[in-house]
């Protein structure tokens, strides 16, 4: 095999935005096959190149996904690399990027095992509403917004959460119900193309329902995008920068998605292609 695409048992044929990375691949004539990657039959020797695409599971295990990722590599050429999945698999990522100038949506972090006064956070920070989420998490898993008048039960929650990991405290951006995110992708550090996705939690008013493909128009938030790519220091076959608009009106990344992102192909044309023809270039 020729490149293994990685996925878990919920979506065998990959996440359906995404499962044209297959057909792209074999036009350029390689042998691309689906694989669970957590699949104890699989000969990892066997496959030239293996690219983490829809383990949609991980973050539930993931020193197992962590361990696993570094057995791999050493068997398969693997992308994203091994010490880049186990960077970007705690969000802790967040704070090595701020440091290194990049915007990041405010956030308060409070060890594993720790307390935080959140109403007295909330006045400091003239912050109406929070989000609390934990630092190893996807997909809005365990994370919770209160607003102020709930300050009381949301510093309950938060110690709660601390019991089993870091917990993240952030204002709750009011433009997400009506912009959502805007993911900028990039494919070997080039932007590809950018879609607007509505709020991760199905609680949230939002203002459209499904992700769209739209047009960068907005300067300053493409450069904050490449901003978060040049930060890594090191390249990366796929990322995705998601960046929404802080209450003060400026564009602020939100997460770096470089483990198992929906890349949105199906939303451009060209962008399977692109994908392909990057992987194509590492064998």
């Amino acid at each position: 095999m020729d490149v293994a695409i990685l996925t878990f048992q919920g979506l065998p044929q990959l996440e359906p935005f995404d499962a044209g990375l297959l057909p792209a691949l074999r036009a350029l004539g390689l042998d691309a096959n689906p694989v669970i990657w957590d699949d104890p039959t699989m000969d990892w020797r066997t496959a030239r190149l293996s690219v983490v695409r829809s383990t949609w599971d991980s973050h539930l295990r993931r020193d197992t996904f962590v361990a696993w990722a570094s057995k791999v590599s050493k068997l398969t050429q693997l992308h994203n690399p091994a010490d880049v999945l186990r960077w970007n698999t705690h969000k802790s990522y967040l704070r090595e990027l701020t440091a290194k100038g990049v915007s990041v949506t405010d956030t308060v972090w409070v060890p594993q095992g720790g307390t935080l006064d959140v109403g007295a956070v909330m006045r400091e920070r003239s912050w109406d509403a929070v989000v609390l989420k934990p630092a190893v998490s996807a997909g809005a898993l365990k994370t919770y917004v209160l607003p102020r008048a709930e300050a009381g039960t949301a510093s309950a929650r938060v110690e709660e959460m601390a019991r089993e990991c870091e917990v993240m405290v952030q204002p709750y951006l009011t433009a997400f119900e009506r912009e959502g995110e805007r993911a900028y992708i990039f494919f070997d550090g080039e932007f590809s193309h950018a879609v607007h996705r509505p709020p991760t939690l199905k609680s949230a008013p939002r203002s459209f329902s499904e992700p769209r493909a739209f047009t960068p128009e907005n300067a300053a938030e493409l450069k904050l995008a490449e901003q978060v790519i040049a930060a890594v220091g090191q390249p990366l076959r796929y990322a995705r920068v998601d960046v929404a608009t802080d209450n003060t009106g400026q564009p602020r990344l939100q997460e770096l998605e470089v483990t198992e992102p929906c890349l949105f192909l199906s939303l451009d044309p060209q962008a399977a292609g692109r994908l392909a023809r990057a992987i194509a270039r590492k064998l």
